[in-house]
């Protein structure tokens, strides 16, 4: 059980706009003024320097909101717009791994296929299959972890150079013993998918995704052009400061791609309801194991439960995520931030669910607050406290996690990147079952 709280450690990722464009609304069925709350928030956020962005949210194709504040070029005040592109990170993970999946369809690769016919010399390569390369299971130290690389990113590396480099490193671990997140894995499966075709990575973007569907305004970028409608990234101090950019040739297949929220939306819909790859695929895809799918990761919002991925480059970061039972697809792209943007977006996620929140009594939570032991391991604990009418779940007497109530007793612990934790007490606060990921365990009250 205490492993189940390491999943709330946050997952660094490395690879991971003004526009009042209010005719765009949410659907029938939501209050009317849930556009005006989302809007109030971008710009308040935007008011107070601490956020530049686009957001968009749809519903089977549709876009139901949209809006973007602040710049795509600060020094000449050029506003960013809905139609701006922007450098979306490691959300350029999740193309590739479709790419990789039609290969498999077209029988051109096998998931369980070794990768030592196409890089002898990495490390275990005989052991490293391409469901390895996919789901971080293949021990490939991440390239972006190397001095080398920072101190060379802005300049053009050659693929070659690129895994020349990555051939001398040593394995992190055996491959598929665990998990870790490595860029090394998807510059790899893009080196492999350009072996097999023939052909280069922004090509079979081009003609397997982009063109399919529509993407009018994604492909793999180079460097940033400002008359292309694309924008640059900034960090803050005291004001907006351009980033240095990265050049994109040491990002191919990990975070190379620049698109735009819409694209974006309609990339992750068309993917997640099955209409580019066959059932089988797609579920391989959203398959998690420590915490990663292939090419996709979960995340739960208020008890649901949603796929897609998030990404960062420079100081550009970028989130996308289906909610299959609310046919919602929801994109946050930002040029510049101050703040956490996991919470703005959930933020905007919670504000349209319009999700009302059940009240509890400070004296009736009085009931829950104590130390709980599991009746298979003594030396299990839970520990509750109160902070007012709120339950706090109280881990290893440092880490305070509020719980959202849900009534009859019911508490949960949301988590953005792993199941939520559901906390049910019995009335008189004597016992109680948690629950994660299909699981249960009882405890009961010291």
């Amino acid at each position: 059980m205490r492993t189940t709280f390491a999943v709330l450690i946050s997952i660094l990722v490395f690879f991971s706009c003004q526009d009042k464009n209010k005719n765009a609304s949410l659907s029938a069925n939501k209050p009317a003024n849930i556009p005006l709350k989302i809007d109030s928030l971008l710009i308040k956020y935007e008011q107070n320097g601490a956020f530049m962005g686009s957001v968009i949210l749809s519903q089977k194709g549709k876009t139901i909101y949209k809006n973007t504040v602040g710049y795509s070029d600060v020094e000449t005040k050029k506003k960013a717009s809905t139609n701006t592109r922007y450098r979306i990170g490691s959300v350029t993970k999740t193309f590739t791994a479709t790419l990789v999946f039609k290969a498999i369809e077209e029988h051109k690769l096998g998931l369980n296929q070794t990768i030592e016919s196409y890089f002898p010399n990495i490390k275990n390569a005989d052991k490293i299959s391409i469901a390895h390369l996919l789901q971080h299971r293949s021990g490939v130290q991440s390239y972006t972890k190397d001095k080398w690389f920072f101190e060379n990113r802005t300049q053009y590396i050659s693929s070659e150079d690129m895994l020349a480099k990555i051939s001398t490193y040593q394995s992190d671990f055996d491959p598929n013993t665990q998990a870790e997140y490595s860029n090394s894995n998807y510059f790899l499966l893009a080196l492999i998918l350009e072996k097999i075709y023939n052909s280069s990575y922004d090509t079979l973007l081009q003609e397997n995704i982009c063109k399919p569907l529509g993407l009018n305004d994604t492909y793999v970028g180079k460097e940033i052009n400002i008359q292309a409608n694309e924008s640059y990234s900034y960090s803050y101090d005291k004001k907006w400061l351009k980033f240095p950019e990265t050049h994109l040739s040491s990002a191919k297949g990990t975070g190379s791609i620049v698109s735009t929220p819409k694209d974006l939306n309609r990339f992750f819909e068309n993917l997640l309801t099955g209409k580019i790859l066959s059932e089988k695929n797609l579920l391989l895809m959203k398959d998690i194991k420590d915490r990663f799918g292939m090419g996709l990761f979960r995340y739960k919002i208020n008890d649901r439960q949603g796929f897609g991925h998030r990404g960062r480059i420079d100081e550009f970061r970028a989130t996308s995520i289906y909610f299959a039972k609310e046919n919602l697809t929801f994109t946050l792209v930002s040029n510049g931030s101050k703040m956490d943007i996991n919470e703005l977006y959930q933020e905007i996620i919670k504000v349209y669910l319009n999700d009302a929140l059940v009240e509890i009594s400070e004296n009736d939570l009085k009931n829950f607050v104590g130390v709980y032991v599991s009746q298979s391991d003594p030396d299990d604990t839970v520990v509750f406290i109160q902070d007012k009418n709120v339950l706090v779940n109280f881990i290893k007497n440092e880490f305070k996690a509020p719980l959202v109530y849900k009534g009859n007793n019911r508490f949960v612990l949301e988590q953005m990147y792993a199941e939520s934790i559901s906390f049910t007490f019995s009335a008189d606060g004597k016992q109680m079952v948690f629950e994660q990921s299909g699981g249960k365990w009882d405890y009961i009250k010291e």
